[in-house]
């Protein structure tokens, strides 16, 4: 089996590295607290790595399979400049959320197949790969210090924070505000690409989220399709986060 913690770097096609596989999770039985785990709120949608190329490369977003989604969402055409101009990749989902907070599934899917819909945000949850160095084989904790740093965020790109330990109260959080799922992940966690692991694991946090199982965190999962009114970072500021990076 391949080595998951060797990325090819070297240009693929037109100076772009290598598609990488994005790392997935197992379930989790439900809510729980562990010192070693990092949580952070995860609404599902559209699982998307965004490449980030210097010079004259500019921006391509990947889809999970392999769909390139760049032109389809122009709210994230400054992603290059938020990261300094520095070539990367970002793992993180695009979504679209209604005003109780839920997946806009309707509208995400009429966006992502080129049709008119709500507005949509770039949720970045981790940093594999920044200045033609790759950074998987580092644990999680430091990729996430790492993206602090760097990435500069807007309404439409957003690095989701984390609660160290306390899955419980987050979980808890996130089921008020319509959130569906909570991820878990092991700070020492390298990012083993194409990889389902128990290093990562998703807490369903509503009935919904559980019946639509683990695709929540590979590709779209089903939600209430209404119209995306509330800001992504509203949403946020609303959960108890705090980033032990920040």
């Amino acid at each position: 089996m391949a080595d998951q913690l060797s990325l090819r770097l070297e240009p693929e096609a037109a100076g772009w590295p290598a598609q990488i596989r994005p790392m997935l999770a197992q379930p989790a039985d439900g809510p729980f607290d562990d010192p070693n785990d990092l949580f952070e709120p995860w609404w599902g949608g559209e699982r998307v790595l965004a490449y980030v190329g210097g010079g004259s490369l500019g921006l391509r977003l990947v889809s999970a399979d392999g769909v390139v989604l760049t032109e389809r969402v122009p709210e994230i055409a400054d992603l290059p400049g938020r990261l300094d101009n520095r070539p990367a990749v970002l793992d993180g989902t695009l979504v679209a959320v209604d005003a109780s907070g839920r997946l806009d599934e309707a509208g995400l899917a009429a966006r992502l197949d080129g049709a008119a819909g709500p507005g949509l945000a770039y949720l970045v949850y981790d940093l594999l790969v920044l200045d033609g160095r790759a950074l998987v084989a580092e644990p999680l904790e430091r990729r996430r210090s790492r993206l602090a740093r760097l990435l500069s965020p807007s309404p439409s790109i957003v690095p989701v924070p984390m609660i160290p330990g306390e899955g419980r109260a987050l979980c808890a959080a996130a089921a008020g505000q319509g959130v569906g799922w909570v991820l878990a992940r092991d700070r020492r966690s390298p990012y083993l690409a194409g990889v389902r692991s128990s290093l990562w694991k998703l807490i369903a946090v509503h009935p919904e989220a559980a019946n639509a199982g683990l695709g929540a965190e590979a590709g779209r999962a089903p939600a209430a399709g209404e119209t995306s009114t509330s800001p992504i970072l509203a949403l946020i500021r609303r959960l108890p986060l705090e980033d032990p990076a920040g």
